[in-house]
């Protein structure tokens, strides 16, 4: 843990290529998951983390300085260089250049609003294709692309243009050629960008309902009922856990830290006698799809799951990427457990039957 900590430390301070190149990114996370010997969805998710902590810090710089970081820009710098500067991910920086760079004349605001820079970001090159997009004061900057550069812009930007036009004529008309230098600077940006943006959103958001989907079949698999976060919020539940159990089930645990050993302490998957163990009984399961590190589970995942225990008693946060060792984690003053990788398989019920993956099994009475 505390090396690959120091990785992502230092790829950060030292202001590392591969966090300005996805490919590069690529290729030097999974180098460093082998050297480090660090799954890399582990690995990805931790990075993620820590680069967020540097991101919330360092932005009010960032912001406070971006009349130059524009200047810049207008004098031909291009987003990635400037991201490279400021040590800040590019597909942000190109939100910030193109709210000063960029107006929508139908907007009923002078200023770009939030709305039309989602678009912008989603579609740059659909979106900031005509010159009128550009503030008149900018405009010159636009045109300092050598020829050769803009006249390769017109294939991949044609079809885009002819839909917004509505011409249907082959090729870019002038008057648009002198706003595709930010559209295809903002499309640069979002796509050297490896942990930032509308790509990297949509990702996310789809691995985390993934693996929720993929909670919700182990429990049914093991006859266990409950309630989903959507259900919740349907009759109007608060402050909702992924899920909640219809009535509480049983799992073990250690029954103290052993910090001589650590690696004693992660949840039994199979059913001990040991008295090392005990059982530990959970009203709600919270799906994290990530790496638990030490500061973001102590900082926001332990206090929403605190607001979960006083709502609906103690509960288990299942990180699906692994977690720091678990001696390094908060546990809500022993009402929050903490798993990783997979559900545990084994539940005790209710009735003191044991529920596991797929099949139940009764107790001997």
């Amino acid at each position: 843990y505390e090396s690959a900590e120091a990785w992502c430390n230092e790829l950060i301070t030292s202001r590392n290529e591969i966090l300005f190149d996805a490919i590069a990114f690529h290729e030097g996370i999974n180098r460093a998951s082998h050297e480090l010997g660090f799954p890399l969805e582990s690995l990805s998710s931790f990075l993620r983390s820590i680069h967020l902590k540097h991101v919330k810090k360092n932005a009010h710089i960032v912001r406070s300085g971006m009349q130059e970081s524009v200047k810049a820009y207008l004098a031909g710098t291009s987003i990635i260089d400037i991201a490279r500067k400021n040590n800040y991910p590019p597909s942000m920086i190109a939100r910030f250049i193109v709210e000063r760079v960029a107006c929508f004349p139908d907007s009923s605001s002078s200023s770009i609003n939030r709305k039309n820079l989602t678009k912008v970001m989603r579609d740059p090159m659909g979106v900031l294709c005509r010159s009128s997009i550009i503030e008149s004061s900018s405009k010159d900057s636009e045109c300092t692309q050598r020829k050769t550069e803009i006249n390769a812009l017109d294939g991949i930007a044609r079809l885009k243009v002819e839909s917004v036009n509505g011409k249907g004529k082959c090729g870019v008309r002038e008057e648009n050629r002198s706003s595709l230098r930010l559209a295809k600077e903002v499309e640069d940006a979002l796509d050297a960008d490896p942990l930032y943006g509308p790509r990297f959103d949509k990702q996310h958001n789809a691995i985390g309902v993934e693996y929720e989907i993929y909670l919700e079949q182990a429990l049914l698999a093991m006859k266990i009922p409950f309630e989903t976060e959507e259900q919740l919020r349907t009759r109007g539940t608060a402050r909702t856990p992924d899920i909640l159990l219809s009535c509480p089930v049983g799992i073990q645990i250690p029954k103290r830290l052993n910090m001589k050993n650590p690696n004693q302490n992660s949840i039994g998957n199979n059913l001990k006698d040991d008295e090392n163990f005990d059982w530990k009984m959970i009203c709600w399961i919270d799906s994290k799809a990530m790496f638990g590190d030490v500061e973001t589970h102590q900082t926001l995942v332990l206090k929403q799951a605190e607001t979960y225990v006083h709502r609906f008693g103690p509960g288990l946060i299942l990180y699906w990427f692994g977690h720091a060792p678990v001696h390094k984690l908060g546990d809500g003053h022993g009402d929050v457990v903490v798993t990783e990788w997979n559900l545990p398989e084994l539940f005790m019920l209710p009735t003191g039957d044991y529920a596991l993956i797929g099949r139940q099994k009764r107790t001997n009475r």
